[in-house]
């Protein structure tokens, strides 16, 4: 296809087509002749990876680069890129040094879930998530931690499904961020419900339970 189907296909216009070429974040069509250029479906799926990331997350043209950069890389394993997803979606942080005593907690987190003990950018997020959530005055226990885990285990293998990780590496990133930035929009508005739904029932005396810690 010429560079007006891309454009009409994709929605992007031909003039941010050209810019995104030039800047390296997608890549530039096969040369038919010396005046025309084609382009696949690799550039479509291209266009709408970046087009979420602008769109969506508002990213700078230089974290864009980041992300494509990664998914051009030779031989990036598939769990970077995810990982490099969930960070944008999430907005979560990765301390490349998170404070040790809750990156040993995470450890032994991962090792009561059952979970490949393996270096990664979620473990960091989350020893940096527990280490400002105690900051600022709520203090996660192991016990209440490897209950979320218990609960969201069985909900994983089907969410790595719904990102389609058998397809190419911008149709998984860019379900990925989708699918993470309103999955945690989701829990998010469910753990809210459910302290509300807990706190009536409390004051109305109906249950003994109280919202737990970090939650309200």
């Amino acid at each position: 296809m010429k560079l007006a189907e891309l454009a009409q296909r994709t929605g992007a216009s031909k003039a941010a087509i050209k810019y995104w070429i030039r800047e390296g974040v997608l890549p530039p069509g096969r040369l038919r002749n010396q005046t025309t250029a084609v382009y696949d479906e690799r550039h479509v799926e291209r266009v709408a990876l970046i087009q979420t990331m602008r769109t969506e997350f508002d990213a700078s043209i230089e974290r864009v680069r980041a992300l494509t950069a990664l998914i051009d890389a030779p031989g990036t394993p598939v769990v970077d890129v995810m990982q490099a997803c969930q960070l944008i979606a999430t907005g979560l942080a990765a301390d490349e040094e998170p404070p040790t005593w809750f990156a040993q907690q995470v450890d032994e987190l991962i090792r009561r879930a059952g979970w490949p003990q393996v270096d990664s950018v979620a473990a960091r997020a989350l020893a940096a998530a527990l280490a400002a959530s105690a900051r600022g005055g709520f203090v996660y226990e192991l016990d209440q931690l490897a209950e979320y885990a218990r609960g969201l285990a069985p909900l994983a293998d089907g969410d790595i499904d719904s990102i389609r990780p058998d397809a190419t590496l911008d149709v998984m990133a860019r379900n990925l961020l989708i699918g993470a930035a309103t999955q945690n929009r989701m829990f998010a508005a469910l753990n809210q419900l459910a302290h509300t739904s807990a706190a009536v029932r409390r004051m109305s005396g109906e249950g003994a339970g109280a919202p737990g810690a970090g939650g309200v």
